[in-house]
């Protein structure tokens, strides 16, 4: 087998279609050179991303909008042509499609569809329907024929689970989480709420930590904006192969350090409350840090917990703070110990992390280290007045 120019394969998320300047004798099949002047060009956006090409856009060709394979470039597929065969093979992870020149009939996850427009070669370019490579790619096409814009939703992966086995991965446009188990099967989790901006798919990152035997807590982080300051981390709690809990914080130009695990149970933080779940997935208890430390309107990340105590850093400004419930009392770190705001370190962090406990538990110890690069380690006794 000969690939068309090269065989593209790519995880990630954009797709790059490039075609051609509309040619006068393919465009009069459709309309007159006088009509074709007035009409605006065609334009095509994958997953709400335009596609943009040096050779133009894509071309009416009887009515049916073709696409060059000059390049065609789509992200967590396969492109191939079988220049023997004059075949054309596009596929992702669960998608395939086939279409030989001159055919109008082409071979879609093993049913044959026809098109309104065979795969064809003109002037030594080839080019094929562009709804067969969205249906070659799992998406659902929509055409404007006023403004001769054509919509394509599509799935786009992201995740470790895509080519690792015992991993997850997801569909970011509808968010499905998918599992790639031990023998490399791929199993869906269920739909998360996990439905990401077209545009900052690729970035995203998946990590999961394991609960019990059958029972994981899967972290979804996706930044968007420009630059990327916006920061969404979701927290799926997967048992038994279904999503039985979610939860949803958002930031802003903030990355939290968080907790995921206490005591053998899941941390689910949704910025505001702190819910830990049992390997059964039932709730063992719940806190909401921003009413426990007086500033219901801010939302924390959850550094650590203890039998009286919880660690949280504020969002907003990075200052970290302990909460003594035993006490009923917030304490607001760099003012207890004396620390002067202008030793911190940087934007939106203290220096200040929590180091563990004492032996007993009820003495608490914290290092910062300042702009300098000085280390000091504090202490705080849980309950002292």
């Amino acid at each position: 087998m000969i690939t068309f120019k090269k065989i593209m394969q790519i995880i990630g998320l954009s797709v790059l279609v490039t075609g051609v300047v509309h040619p006068p004798a393919m465009e009069a099949a459709a309309t007159s050179t006088a009509q074709t002047a007035k009409l605006p060009a065609i334009r095509i956006y994958l997953n709400n991303s335009q596609i943009t090409s040096s050779a133009g856009g894509a071309t009416l060709m009887n009515g049916t909008v073709m696409l060059s394979l000059d390049m065609l470039y789509v992200r967590g597929a396969t492109v191939s042509y079988d220049e023997h065969l004059k075949m054309i093979t596009i596929g992702n992870l669960f998608s395939k499609g086939s279409m030989k020149i001159g055919s109008r009939i082409a071979t879609v996850n093993g049913k044959q569809i026809t098109y309104s427009a065979a795969f064809q070669q003109v002037n030594k370019q080839l080019y094929i329907p562009l709804r067969f490579v969205n249906d070659a790619i799992g998406g659902t096409l929509k055409w404007n024929a006023d403004s001769r814009e054509a919509l394509i939703s599509y799935p786009e992966f992201v995740g470790d689970g895509l080519i690792n086995k015992d991993a997850y991965f997801l569909n970011g446009v509808n968010g499905t989480l998918y599992k790639r188990d031990a023998a490399g099967v791929i199993h869906s989790m269920g739909a998360s709420t996990a439905k990401l901006e077209p545009y900052y798919i690729a970035g995203t990152q998946l990590t999961s930590v394991k609960i019990s035997e059958d029972a994981d807590l899967v972290t979804i982080r996706n930044s968007s904006g420009e630059p990327s300051v916006n920061l969404t981390v979701y927290n799926l709690f997967v048992k038994k192969g279904a999503i039985l809990r979610q939860s949803i914080a958002h930031y802003w130009q903030f990355s939290p350090e968080e907790l995921k695990t206490y005591g053998g149970n899941a941390v689910m933080n949704d910025g505001h409350t702190v819910r830990l779940i049992a390997p059964d997935a039932s709730v063992l208890q719940t806190w909401n840090i921003s009413k426990l430390a007086g500033t219901p309107e801010q939302t924390y990340a959850i550094e650590a917990i203890g039998e009286n105590y919880l660690v949280a850093r504020s969002s907003q400004e990075g200052l970290l703070t302990l909460i003594d419930t035993g006490a009923k009392q917030a304490i607001l770190l760099y003012k207890e110990f004396g620390i002067d705001p202008a030793d911190m370190p940087g934007f939106k962090y203290d220096g200040i992390k929590f180091a563990g406990s004492g032996g007993d538990k009820s003495e608490l110890q914290f290092e910062f280290t300042s702009s300098k690069k000085d280390s000091k380690t504090y202490t705080y006794q849980l309950g002292a007045d």
